[in-house]
């Protein structure tokens, strides 16, 4: 079967919030597995350019706001495509949320509304890139993308309001998009010093430098956890996939892990681990969560390839390797 990502080959492609996690990651599998030319904008506030220093003469970065529509805007010069990742976590959602309206949704409808009135002959595509919290605490387990919304923090409502500008703008004004919902994505390249590191980067880090684990709650709450290749793999098929054009797709694994099992696992690979359970905080509202991916696998052919704990070992190998800690 011809792998369908190597249409991406060679192809310029834009992508905000370039330099944040699964950012730097998408960026650096573009230039090293794809050869694309590789615009990069990034406004630094949250991230760091320390982790494309070895892309760094491959790309062409942009320190700009999203947000800056004027010097924003044209860099989309015969771009191919726009990968849009740029946005607030939903960690400092209740603390600011106008700036994540402004951030997550404000920016997504102002990119498209350039596509609708500018001709960019060589554009193909704009992948936007969603997230799973927008299913809040739903009962039916595991959710699928046509299972309603159940928004419960800031984060998760502007993510949905971008998510759907971009859906009517595709269905009403015929631009070419794609969208992924990505479920707690994890792995090598999470800043572990970042306030907004999830929660697998936080106990990896931590059990290195022997630092306590903190188990917020009874540690029975579950995620569906997804490691960054899978993540980035999924991304770029959706972007020149032809099933992927004006739709979404949940990239997840369909496997809830608990926040113990997580412990569990870190702790027999990292000796003399210790943990502590400690209050549960108010952005810890959802009990359980597994994401259906069998659209993505039906229509796309995809399906993750790293299970938690593969994912776990090459987290810890990167983390052992690579951080100074």
């Amino acid at each position: 079967m011809t792998d369908l990502k190597s249409k991406i080959q060679n192809q310029k492609v834009l992508v905000t919030g370039g330099a944040g996690f699964v950012g730097h990651n998408l960026v650096k599998t573009l230039v090293n597995q794809y050869q694309c030319k590789v615009i990069v904008v990034d406004d630094l506030s949250n991230s760091s350019l320390d982790l494309l220093s070895d892309v760094k003469d491959s790309i062409e970065f942009h320190k700009v706001d999203v947000c800056d529509s004027a010097n924003l805007f044209p860099l989309f010069k015969d771009v191919n495509y726009i990968f849009h990742l740029a946005c607030k976590q939903i960690s400092s959602s209740g603390m600011e949320p106008n700036v994540h309206l402004r951030v997550n949704a404000e920016s997504t409808l102002n990119i498209l509304e350039y596509l609708r009135y500018h001709e960019l002959p060589e554009f193909k595509r704009f992948i936007y890139t969603g997230s799973t919290s927008i299913y809040g605490s739903s009962v039916k387990l595991p959710v699928n993308e046509n299972d309603a919304p159940d928004v419960l923090s800031n984060y998760a409502a502007t993510k949905l309001l971008g998510e759907n500008y971009t859906s009517m703008y595709c269905r009403n004004y015929d631009i070419p998009v794609s969208i992924v919902r990505y479920s707690n994505v994890y792995g090598y390249g999470q800043t572990p010093r970042n306030p907004y590191t999830g929660v697998l980067g936080k106990f990896v880090h931590n059990a290195l430098i022997g630092e306590t684990l903190k188990i917020f709650g009874d540690g029975e709450q579950t995620r569906d956890y997804t490691f960054i290749s899978d993540a980035v793999d999924a991304t770029i098929l959706a972007a020149v996939h032809p099933r992927a054009y004006g739709d979404v797709y949940n990239v997840g694994t369909s496997v809830e892990t608990s926040v113990n099992r997580l412990v569990e696992l870190v702790s027999g690979i990292v000796p003399n681990v210790k943990y502590e359970s400690v209050p549960e905080r108010d952005i810890d509202n959802i009990r359980r969560r597994s994401i259906d991916i069998s659209k993505i696998h039906k229509n796309l052919g995809w399906a993750p390839r790293f299970d938690i704990k593969r994912g776990i070992e090459e987290t810890i190998k990167w983390y052992r390797t690579t951080l100074t800690i």
